[in-house]
C-alpha cells in the first residue's frame, strides 16, 4: 500500500511527464463529418473518428499535425441513398485517412491539409442488380477555417481526385466537399 507522501510524489512526477510529453507531442482526438459530390455522379456523406498528432510548430505558427482517421460512409444519409460514380451502395463504405494538417493563428485561423484516403465499398448496385464491389483511393487537398465565438468547430473545404475501381469499370472523377471537424 502507498503511503500519502509516496503517493502525493507519485501524482506530481506524472503531472510533469505528463505535462511535457503533452507539450512536446500531444495527441488530440478528431472528428470530421463532411459531405462529398463529384463530377461523375458521387453523392455521400463521411463520418471519421481518430487522432491528430501534434507534431510541431515553427516560431508558433504554422502548427503541424498528423492526423489518422478511421472513415465511415453510410448507404444513406437523411432518406437519401448514398451513391459513388455511377453506383449506389448497398452497405456502408469504410476507409482509412492519413494526412497532414497545418493550423495557423493568422490571418483568421485558415489551415490547409493534405491527405491520401483509402475506402472500401462492400456492395454496390446499378439499378436493380448488385454490381460487386469496389473501392477508392482519394488524394485530397482541403482547406479550414475557424468563425465566430466561442470557438469549437472548424469549417472545412476539400478538393479530391478519386480514382474508383469497380469489379465492372473504373473512372477517375473531381469531388468537392464540405464539412467540419472539431477544434484542435
Amino acid at each position: 500500500m502507498l503511503y500519502p507522501k509516496r503517493l502525493f510524489l507519485l501524482i506530481i512526477l506524472l503531472s510533469l511527464s505528463n505535462q511535457l510529453y503533452s507539450a512536446s507531442f500531444p495527441i488530440l482526438p478528431e472528428i470530421q463529418v463532411y459531405h462529398t459530390v463529384g463530377s461523375r455522379g458521387s453523392n455521400y456523406s463521411t463520418g471519421g473518428l481518430g487522432v491528430s498528432i501534434h507534431l510541431y510548430d515553427e516560431q508558433n505558427e504554422p502548427g503541424r499535425y498528423l492526423h489518422l482517421l478511421a472513415l465511415s460512409i453510410p448507404k444513406k444519409t437523411f432518406g437519401w441513398k448514398s451513391r459513388v460514380g455511377d453506383v449506389f451502395l448497398g452497405e456502408d463504405g469504410y476507409g482509412l485517412e492519413l494526412g497532414v494538417h497545418d493550423q495557423w493563428g493568422k490571418p483568421s485561423w485558415k489551415g490547409a491539409s493534405l491527405s491520401i484516403r483509402k475506402i472500401k465499398w462492400p456492395k454496390v448496385f446499378s439499378g436493380n442488380s448488385r454490381s460487386g464491389e469496389g473501392n477508392s483511393d482519394i488524394l485530397h487537398l482541403g482547406w479550414s477555417w475557424i468563425s465566430g465565438e466561442p470557438i469549437f468547430l472548424v469549417w472545412l473545404m476539400g478538393l479530391d481526385i478519386s480514382s474508383i475501381y469497380f469489379s465492372h469499370d473504373r473512372i477517375i472523377e473531381i469531388e468537392i466537399g464540405l464539412g467540419m471537424r472539431t477544434l484542435f
